[in-house]
């Protein structure tokens, strides 16, 4: 006989659910987080596809959910998980702005290049000076 308590009342077949969902998403995320913190190539998509997957699948249970609250097992799961995509925000923040600073200075290097100069301002200024 199992010691474990299992949820019970009309709740407990959604709480049951819940947790193995929770869990999946837990290892989702930080995964993608130590990829990202080891700066190893990223499946963006695939990590996408997953968490988007869970969220859908939890947010199917919040109804059954609303009802008796998390507690317990799910409340620490899911106060993990709340943790673990905080620092996955921050990271993928990380990762945006850099991603947007390579595009810009890409970005001006084309433009300079595609430029002889024959219009430029500086050119001007320089030889005022």
């Amino acid at each position: 006989m199992s010691m474990t308590k299992r949820p019970s009342g009309p709740a407990a077949p959604a709480l049951a659910m819940a947790l193995p969902i929770v869990e999946r998403l837990r290892r989702t995320v930080a995964a993608e987080n130590d990829d990202i913190a080891r700066g190893r190539p990223v499946p963006y998509e695939a990590y996408s596809l997953q968490k988007n997957q869970g969220l859908l699948e939890l947010n199917r249970l919040l109804p059954a959910l609303g009802r008796a609250g998390a507690s317990g097992p799910l409340r620490e799961a899911l106060a993990d998980l709340n943790a673990k995509l905080e620092m996955n925000r921050r990271a993928l923040g990380v990762q945006l702005k850099a991603s947007a600073a390579v595009a810009e200075i890409i970005a001006r290097a084309i433009r300079e290049g595609q430029s002889d100069g024959t219009y430029d301002a500086r050119a001007w200024r320089r030889a005022r000076e």
